[in-house]
């Protein structure tokens, strides 16, 4: 019983628009380990209806971090799109190129920089050139490891640094110290907007349902999406974090499904939304100018109103475009000063929450464990 709801947890809390019309055929470069090189390869996407949206393109690529992910691809390609040129960072180069060169007959701009991030270290070149070349950076990646046994014990479970003994998928190098990493480079490089994109949970109690099953099973990665947003207010780089809830694959119909964006940072669970949404809200807040300048802004993401497997609220309660979102947000009295000094900041007990859960579990498991072999002899 234990597992079935930790199961479906997990599905209802983890678990574009269309894409893109034709362009003009333009160049395409490949980066490996922060030096160029030349290629004749080129990058196509497909045919579509979005609209182009030259007058609000940059002049400078947008930084695209995670670019061969569900919701990284739809950046991609929706900036293409509007003729914006695209600096794709990705881990997989033969994943980027089955996604962005298939079955297409016009190529946009579209480079390509090849990144691990959970190794990021040895690719400090590579991203400090792609940031310095980029004044928007979107920062959609993110890093999957299920916990093992052994970081459960607790000189490990109640330590956030795991340098020591975590193996380089652990989130807290992709989803933390690299994030880190290049919102120090944006700092320094005068980007003029980081958006990232953590997830709901982080705006819940430790002790939530979602958060602890997330830390238990996910090597405690809503600590790290914490750790990463936190040392974002207080870079001094202007930013946007998104915090959907579940992510769904299929669009929404604008006739009966609006789109939300709480500048309180949070919204009702399990705030659902089309991945398409949040790539185009990611969009909106760094190429388009629908924010000022120096307006930094913590959002919780849903749609509103029919979506699959339930209705969400009521439609009035949000916007048919990302744009107008985004806006509203922007101009919304409820944006208030997130920034605080690093030493005043109490990290949430992720470790506290996590460990009455896990040894629970775990001495219930032993006790009827031990019941079972009493019964038995």
């Amino acid at each position: 019983g234990a597992l079935f709801v930790i199961a479906t947890a997990i599905i209802q809390g983890v678990c574009p628009s269309r894409a893109f019309i034709d362009k003009p055929p333009l160049s395409f470069h490949r980066q490996h380990g922060g030096m160029p090189q030349p290629s004749s390869t080129q990058l196509f996407v497909g045919e579509g209806d979005v609209q182009n949206d030259a007058d609000n393109q940059t002049s400078k690529p947008v930084l695209v971090v995670g670019a061969t992910g569900k919701v990284g691809q739809r950046v991609v390609k929706q900036l293409i799109a509007k003729d914006q040129p695209v600096l794709a960072m990705v881990r997989n180069e033969t994943k980027a190129i089955e996604l962005f060169g298939d079955s297409a007959n016009q190529s946009p701009i579209l480079e390509l920089v090849v990144v691990d991030l959970g190794n990021y270290e040895n690719h400090s070149e590579a991203i400090e050139d792609a940031i310095s070349r980029c004044d928007s950076i979107i920062s959609v990646s993110g890093s999957f490891r299920l916990s093992k046994l052994t970081d459960f014990l607790p000189w490990r479970l109640f330590n956030p640094d795991v340098s020591s003994w975590a193996d380089r998928s652990h989130p807290y190098f992709a989803n933390f110290k690299a994030q880190a990493f290049m919102i120090d480079l944006a700092k320094e490089h005068g980007a003029k907007r980081f958006v990232r994109l953590t997830g709901l949970s982080t705006s819940f109690s430790a002790f939530s349902f979602v958060p602890v099953i997330f830390s238990t099973l996910l090597s405690m990665t809503s600590r790290y999406h914490e750790s990463c947003e936190q040392y974002l207010i207080n870079s001094d780089v202007p930013y946007v974090i998104l915090r959907p809830g579940g992510l769904a694959d299929h669009d929404r119909s604008v006739e009966t499904t609006w789109l939300q964006a709480d500048p309180v940072g949070s919204c009702p669970s399990p705030g659902r939304v089309p991945r398409s949404d949040v790539a185009a809200l990611a969009i909106e807040a760094c190429v388009d100018g629908a924010i000022p300048k120096e307006r930094s802004m913590t959002l919780g993401v849903r749609a509103v109103g029919e979506i699959k497997p339930k209705p969400q609220g009521v439609k009035e309660d949000g916007f048919p475009t990302a744009r107008e979102c985004i806006q509203n947000a922007a101009s919304s009295a409820l944006v208030l000063e997130q920034k605080q000094d690093a030493e005043d900041f109490v990290p949430k007990p992720y470790g506290v929450a996590t460990a009455l859960f896990v040894y629970s579990f775990l001495a219930l498991t032993l006790k009827l464990f031990s019941m079972l072999v009493s019964w038995i002899l």
